[in-house]
């Protein structure tokens, strides 16, 4: 028990270290094409780019739940969960697609952001969208495996998205699902920073590189490459 407890400590920690990280390049000043952009301003504009990314990801929930005509039912939560929403699924695999349709729309949209050419990744409301899209997979999956705040099962119900996948599924199809979320995150993230312009030299160098690979068997691998 001592060690389950450490453990959710220093996750915790990391997390917050992790944020921070992501948080400090959003609160300095910025020259964005010739202009400079205030501390204000910046924390304004990333706010917004977390809030619009919070909703693209209950976006999908309710956009899976309208094309397969599921009630979905909403509330406001708590600091853990503002909002939460029990649905009316009429099978297995509809409760399956509502419950992991947040964390996917936020991979593609995660994904869009980064393909697109015409988006100024420096921007503070690109940080926030990104920082949230690349944040909340990986807090979810290590809230499932190790913390268990968000992430609940009961005996005949469950609380958060990837107890949900487990609920209308398995443990095996959520543990594969919560890696490869925070896999692509992970990847994501890794990308999303060779865009900064405060991002070191090293990082910006194409001599090495990150991916996901999906598995025939099922799930993802994480891969680096490195050019000697």
């Amino acid at each position: 028990m001592r060690t389950l407890i450490g453990t959710e400590k220093r996750l915790r920690y990391v997390m917050v270290i992790l944020s921070v990280l992501v948080l400090i390049p959003s609160t300095a000043l910025y020259v964005n094409a010739g202009e400079t952009v205030d501390t204000c301003a910046s924390l304004c504009k990333f706010a917004g780019g977390i809030a619009t990314a919070f909703m693209i990801h209950e976006g999908g929930h309710a956009a899976v739940a309208a094309l397969t005509g599921t009630k979905l039912d909403w509330s406001i939560g708590d600091s853990n969960q503002p909002m939460k929403f029990n649905e009316y699924a009429k099978s297995d695999a509809i409760g399956l697609a509502i419950n992991s349709a947040g964390l996917i729309t936020q991979a593609i949209a995660g994904e869009i952001i980064l393909q697109s050419e015409d988006i100024d990744m420096n921007s503070a409301f690109w940080r926030g969208m990104m920082a949230w899209n690349i944040i909340n997979p990986i807090s979810y999956a290590l809230d499932y495996w190790f913390i268990h705040r968000t992430n609940k099962m009961y005996s005949a119900s469950y609380e958060g998205d990837i107890s949900g996948i487990e609920y209308y599924s398995n443990k095996e199809t959520a543990n594969a699902f919560a890696f490869s979320i925070s896999a692509i995150a992970l990847v994501h993230g890794y990308r999303f920073l060779k865009t900064q312009s405060w991002a070191p030299d090293w990082l910006k160098s194409t001599s090495h590189n990150m991916t996901v690979q999906p598995l025939s068997s099922g799930g993802a691998l994480l891969a680096c490459r490195f050019d000697f």
